[in-house]
Parts: structure tokens; sequence; C-alpha cells
């Protein structure tokens, strides 16, 4: 899905998605990933898993696992809804939310 050379972004599990789906949720990743690194200000890696199920129906619901890793720190966050790029969406709000109160956390410390 997203591998550049300047975002460290790893996918796994993808799931097999339209052209407009897998743009915007690389659209999202993207723009995530810029907003950690500011807060950040260092080198991370993104890590984004995918989890498909299905109860008897057509409908497939999803997991959506973020794990974030920069020097000292660690952080997951996790989602599940039936719209995937709706689920990633919430996910990356979740750690973008995780990240700006650990680093303030670890700031007020210093």
């Amino acid at each position: 899905m997203v591998e550049e050379n300047s975002r460290n972004i790893q996918v796994v599990n993808a799931p097999k998605l339209n052209s407009f789906d897998l743009s915007k949720i690389n659209s999202a990743l993207d723009a995530a990933y810029d907003k950690l690194q500011k807060i950040v200000a260092n080198k991370m890696l993104l890590v984004l898993h995918f989890k498909e199920s299905r109860k008897e129906g057509r409908r497939e619901n999803y997991g959506i696992h973020l794990r974030l890793s920069f020097p000292g720190r660690t952080l997951v966050a996790s989602e599940t809804g039936w719209d995937v790029v709706a689920t990633v969406q919430k996910a990356l709000h979740v750690l973008e939310r995780e990240t700006v109160e650990s680093v303030k956390r670890r700031q007020e410390k210093v």
C-alpha cells in the first residue's frame, strides 16, 4: 500500500479494496504520519494491521490495529467497524491524541 522512502509506514494484511478506498486510506496515513512526525520530532515507525471478520453474512467487520514506535515509547490504538476507511481514520485520530498526551506528559517530567 504505502511504502515511501520518506515515511516509515508498514501495512500488514491489507484487504483487497477498490481504488477509491485505497486512495482515501493512503492519504489519511500520509497526513497522520506527517502530523505525528511534527509531534514526535524523531525517527518513528507506524504499523497498520488489518483484521477482517465475517459472520454468516456478506459484510465484513474490520479490526484496525495501529502501532507507533519511536525512541523510548510505543503507542497502540485499535478500532473496529464496518467501513474500513472510517475505521482507519478513527484509529489514526485516537493514536494522534495518545501521542500528544504522551509527549506532553514526558515534557512535564523534564
